[in-house]
C-alpha cells in the first residue's frame, strides 16, 4: 500500500543523499571555477558552470526517484545545497536559495502528474523545467540579465544537456543500479519497478 507519511528510513535516506550530494556540488563548483578562468580569456566565462547544472540538480532527482513522496526532491536539494555551503562554497549562503529553485523544479513537474509518474518522460521534463527555473532565477540574482542574448541560449542549451544526461539518464540508471543490488529495499522504487530484492 502506498503512503505518502515520512519514516525514519525516509529521513536517513535524505540525510545521505544531502551529505553526499552536498560533497559533490562543493567539488563541481571548484571545477567550475577553473573552467570559467579558462574561459575567461576567449569571453566565453559564463559557460564556465553550465556543463555541471545538471550534477547540481541531481539530489532533488535522486529524492523524487527514489522516495515518489512530495517534497523528497525539494528537501533533499535544498538540505544539499545547506551542506554544500556549510563544507565551503565560496558563493556563500545564496546558495540555499539557488537550491531551494533547483529541488522545485523536479518536485513541481511530479506534482504535475500528481505523484503518480516517474519513468524516465518525467525525469527528463523535470531537467528541462530545472533548466528553465534556474536560468530564470539566474536572470533576476545572479545578473545574467547583463549577458547577451546569444550567450544566455547557449547557455541554456548546455544546461539542458548536463540535466537530461546526469538527471533524465544517469540519475535513473543509478537508482536502478541500487535498487538490482538491493540497497533501496523498502523504497517506492523498488516497489515501482518490480525488482525481487531476495533473489
Amino acid at each position: 500500500m502506498k503512503t505518502n507519511a515520512w519514516k525514519l528510513k525516509d529521513v536517513l535516506l535524505i540525510a545521505i543523499c544531502a551529505v553526499l550530494f552536498g560533497v559533490v556540488y562543493l567539488g563541481c563548483t571548484y571545477v567550475g571555477g577553473i573552467l570559467y578562468g579558462i574561459l575567461t580569456p576567449f569571453g566565453m566565462a559564463s559557460l564556465g558552470y553550465e556543463p555541471f547544472y545538471g550534477i547540481y540538480f541531481m539530489a532533488g532527482a535522486f529524492g523524487v526517484y527514489v522516495m515518489r513522496k512530495p517534497g523528497a526532491g525539494l528537501i533533499a536539494e535544498l538540505l544539499a545545497a545547506v551542506l554544500e555551503c556549510l563544507f565551503g562554497n565560496y558563493f556563500g549562503p545564496i546558495i540555499i536559495l539557488s537550491g531551494l529553485v533547483q529541488g522545485f523544479g523536479f518536485e513541481l513537474i511530479v506534482a504535475l502528474k500528481r505523484y503518480k509518474k516517474f519513468d524516465r518522460l518525467t525525469m527528463i521534463e523535470g531537467a528541462v523545467l530545472c533548466s528553465v527555473l534556474t536560468l530564470g532565477y539566474n536572470l533576476v540574482i545572479s545578473g545574467y540579465n547583463q549577458i547577451a542574448v546569444p550567450v544566455l541560449a547557449l547557455m541554456l542549451a548546455v544546461r539542458i544537456v548536463s540535466a537530461i544526461v546526469f538527471d533524465g539518464v544517469v540519475t535513473p540508471l543509478l537508482v536502478d543500479g541500487l535498487v538490482k543490488a538491493g540497497l533501496l529495499k523498502g523504497y517506492a522504487v523498488a516497489r515501482d519497478t518490480a525488482v525481487d530484492l531476495e533473489d
